[in-house]
């Protein structure tokens, strides 16, 4: 049983060359029947190696330790590699996540972890650089004398650190899908809302509106949907402000956007759904304000909250103090999903108008081309990063650009 242990701990060398001692000296006993026996072990324990990979020097005892985190759960993978070779892994899940840091997830994973494991290697492998990596021991002394070492850039021990994110990345998912954890968690966080901003029931259909702007230049809005807790695209639209700004002013672009949006033409809309159970906007007091103003001239009553960046607080209309959802809380994590999908998706309609202005402006600067020729290199690369990123040979081949056109072209984007 110890020889049994030892070998699951990875000391296969040392146990060979004691069977091969052990049937030696049968051999010389004229013990032949007990020799037989151990050669049938020494030879299942050669063909087990045969199959395992050969990953480093056989002096090389290592964990290399992978994580992989989402909302407030997260999972582990150890690989255990011991004389050279990666001799099994260890997934866990845990009940931490993007409520704490990754410091602080990854360095109480090992502090337990080696508190608990009876196996020790003689280094811990990990993808980030820990502040307390000279005291990991936590409780144990047999831990704390294991060292970590942080920041594996590259080579095979970068290679497997990645791949043990990975399987923990599907550990994760798999854990996931067996449990129903993330249609809990969903339900959880319509249920939570609902308490939390005092709705008449769950918010089934969300609603979010954010603006992005550069110094009042090509300001736009964005409305993304989120339908039973997920993001519904097929009902995101976007919208160029109108207003003439001279400088950036979300509040008024707030309050053109969701007049346009729930106007009553638009409302009777098939195109934009159905009418919201929540409107958040993203924003403190002021942005709550505007939309507020803009509900009650267009005479409706829809539940509405603005999600502040800074301290992720929750403004509400009767209120002065911010509603603070529990930090790690469904609720918490869905609504900041909902105004995290909504920045995203306003920047980039405001990225694409900004490149294609940008474009525009070079190409009005290079002889030859023209509104037709402009409107033919726009409609073939769409963005001055695409452009930028095109051979004189590719510009040549949009229709209607002849070979010294298209080096002017080149010429004009790389100056």
């Amino acid at each position: 049983m110890r020889q049994v242990e030892r070998f699951l701990s990875g000391q296969r060398s040392q146990i060979v060359s004691e069977i091969e001692e052990q049937m030696r000296a049968a051999a010389a006993d004229l013990d032949f029947e007990r020799a037989g026996r151990l050669k049938q072990r020494l030879e299942s324990l050669v063909s087990l190696d045969d199959r395992q990979q050969v990953t480093f020097s056989a002096e090389v005892n290592v964990d290399l330790v992978g994580i992989y985190r989402e909302e407030t759960i997260s999972a582990a993978c150890v690989f255990v590699v011991r004389e050279g070779r990666t001799v099994r892994s260890v997934e866990l899940i845990l009940d931490k996540g993007l409520d704490v840091s990754e410091e602080e997830l990854v360095s109480g994973f090992v502090k337990r972890y080696y508190d608990e494991t009876a196996d020790l290697p003689a280094e811990v492998d990990l993808t980030l650089e820990l502040p307390d990596a000279d005291v990991m021991g936590g409780g144990s002394p047999r831990s704390a004398a294991v060292p970590v070492t942080s920041i594996i850039r590259r080579g095979e021990k970068r290679h497997l650190l990645d791949m043990a994110c990975d399987n923990a990345h599907h550990a994760l998912v798999r854990y996931m899908v067996r449990t129903g954890y993330a249609d809990d968690r969903t339900n959880q966080a319509l249920l939570q809302l609902e308490s939390a901003l005092a709705l008449a029931s769950p918010p089934m259909r969300i609603e979010c509106f954010d603006v992005s702007t550069l110094h009042g230049r090509f300001t736009v809005a964005s409305m993304v949907v989120f339908s039973n807790g997920r993001p519904d695209k097929a009902q995101y639209r976007r919208f160029k402000i109108h207003a003439d700004l001279d400088e950036a002013n979300d509040v008024l672009s707030m309050e053109e956007v969701l007049g346009r949006r729930y106007a009553p033409e638009r409302m009777a809309d098939e195109r934009f759904g159905s009418r919201p159970d929540l409107l958040v906007v993203d924003g403190g007091k002021p942005q709550l304000t505007a939309a507020m103003n803009q509900l009650e001239a267009l005479g409706l009553d829809i539940p509405v909250c603005g999600l502040a960046k800074a301290d992720e607080e929750v403004f509400v209309p009767w209120d002065d103090t911010p509603v603070v959802l529990p930090s790690g809380s469904a609720s918490l994590y869905l609504i900041k999903q909902v105004r995290d999908e909504s920045h995203r998706f306003a920047i980039t309609f405001h990225r694409e108008l900004r490149d294609k202005a940008m474009t525009v402006s070079v190409l009005d600067e290079v002889p030859g081309v023209g509104p037709k020729r402009k409107r033919a290199i726009m409609r073939r690369f769409c963005s001055l990063k695409r452009l930028r990123a095109a051979t004189v040979e590719e510009i040549a081949g949009v229709e209607g650009i002849p070979a010294d056109v298209a080096r002017s072209v080149y010429d004009a984007i790389h100056a």
